[in-house]
């Protein structure tokens, strides 16, 4: 018996189609709008009546062609930010605060935080920095390692929780 995966791709429809339109209704559902070449164009969709449903997947092109990673570009652009902005920002969201409450950094230990300055406070006593600013100054490599342990344990966290 095939899996309802196996079923799917069997099935698929590939076309290159092109965005034309976004509107928004009242009600708040979106109509997406594309444009395919005739070529491109499947007989199943051009068949199918009115209100047929679809599962769609879409993936952005480059223009060489390839699909675009929007995840390593993101993890790119916030790598490139540093540790000193990194923080500032994490420090400034209230999701980062729940975290550090419920995991009870730093050091294993339950401190309150419920604001952008508890959270500071906190990053600074783990990264052991009088300022944020100290971690991305030259010889603050081992302050810096420890704010990354910080980020990378909250984003396991936050995928974990999204999942």
């Amino acid at each position: 018996m095939r899996t309802q995966a196996e079923v799917a791709i069997e099935n698929k429809i590939s076309l290159e189609v092109k965005k034309d339109g976004l509107t928004q209704r009242q009600n708040g559902d979106w109509v997406l709008r594309f444009t395919a070449q005739n070529i491109d164009m499947d007989q199943v969709i051009v068949n199918a009546p009115m209100g047929t449903r679809f599962f769609m997947t879409l993936n952005e092109l480059n223009d060489d062609e390839t699909p675009t990673d929007h995840k390593a570009m993101a993890r790119d652009k916030w790598r490139d930010l540093g540790p000193t902005k990194q923080a500032g920002m994490r420090c400034a969201d209230p999701v980062f605060w729940a975290w550090l409450e419920e995991e009870g950094y730093p050091r294993g230990k339950r401190h309150p935080c419920s604001s952008n300055d508890d959270a500071a406070e906190l990053v600074r006593g783990f990264c052991s920095v009088a300022s944020r600013a100290d971690l991305a100054k030259p010889g603050f490599s081992e302050h810096r390692i420890k704010w990354y342990e910080i980020d990378n344990a909250f984003q396991a966290w936050r995928a974990k929780e999204n999942a």
